[in-house]
């Protein structure tokens, strides 16, 4: 199914992986020098083909696929409950979003978004917000999100990426309706 989201499947994995890479040396890589050896591909799509077939199977979980129209894999999102510990169990988090630069500027990064708010909304104990978090570098991500309705909550953290440098983040959330 050309320009569409689907849920995604084990097949997808290395294609989330080489996704996933990509777009973190674009947004990171000039400040982490080592990233590129660091990313192991082989280990990213280990941990992707575990986190689809995790989502397959669990209500708060989900992982979809934009499919561009040769149906190849043009970027993916993941939804997971928040572990913040001011979320209070009501947050999703959404801990992917990757479309890749070849797709962008297609409508697939709003399409995945709006699969997860769905799921987000419509599990079994459904999520009152939907969180992301973004480096300060990522001008285009925030950019994005603000005009999907997120805004910075004023939550920081800062966590060792693989090669083993700190990274600041920003929380970005939206309320669910």
């Amino acid at each position: 199914m050309p320009n569409s989201v689907r849920r995604a499947i084990a097949s997808d994995a290395p294609a989330f992986a080489a996704l996933q890479r990509a777009a973190w040396l674009a947004v990171l890589g000039q400040d982490l020098p080592g990233l590129a050896e660091a990313l192991d591909p082989a280990g990213l799509t280990s941990t992707w083909a575990q986190a689809i077939s995790l989502a397959s199977g669990a209500d708060q979980y989900a992982v979809y696929s934009a499919l561009a129209d040769d149906g190849q894999v043009a970027g993916f999102a993941a939804l997971a409950p928040s572990l913040d510990p001011d979320s209070r169990g009501q947050s999703g988090e959404l801990v992917a979003l990757w479309v890749s630069p070849a797709h962008q500027r297609a409508g697939h990064g709003s399409r995945l978004l709006a699969a997860v708010a769905e799921s987000a909304r419509s599990s079994t104990l459904p999520f009152q917000h939907l969180s992301h978090w973004v480096t300060r570098q990522d001008i285009h991500r925030q950019r994005f999100l603000r005009g999907a309705g997120f805004g910075a909550d004023g939550a920081e953290r800062t966590w060792r990426a693989p090669p083993g440098q700190l990274v600041d983040e920003q929380r970005w959330s939206a309320l669910l309706s």
